[in-house]
């Protein structure tokens, strides 16, 4: 009887996963068209990489409207365009973009103080009009 207890705990425990996974944090999703990922949530700030179409990515949060993910590609962490993911883990959400299913799987959205990562954004200059 003892023996069978870890193994009846990890029955539920992989059970239990799905609907862990919906109650916020990292969700799995993955590109709908190749990627730029940026340092910063905009399209002002560097290009770190791009992802292919079809590339998984961690999502760690989103701004408040899902514009703007901070995700995870490989060993890269950076910003991408929430239009262009879809929510990757199994379920009823399954395929739909992140802006319209972010919210119902428990995807965090930050409300300012954004992560940036490498250099900032980029400043472009004005044109000098003389």
């Amino acid at each position: 009887m003892l023996n069978r207890l870890p193994l009846a705990l990890a029955a539920a425990i992989v059970m239990l996963s799905p609907a862990l996974a919906q109650t916020g944090g990292p969700a799995i999703a993955y590109t709908t068209a190749n990627l730029n990922m940026r340092a910063g949530p905009g399209t002002n700030y560097p290009v770190i990489t791009t992802v292919p179409q079809g590339g998984g990515v961690t999502v760690f949060g989103c701004t408040a409207d899902f514009k703007w993910c901070d995700a995870a590609f490989s060993t890269v962490k950076g910003w991408v365009s929430g239009k262009y993911l879809s929510y990757g883990a199994q379920g009823r959400y399954y395929g739909q973009p992140i802006p319209r299913s972010g919210i119902y799987v428990g995807v965090p959205r930050y409300r300012g103080n954004y992560p940036v990562y490498g250099r900032g954004p980029v400043r472009v200059q004005p044109y000098p009009y003389r």
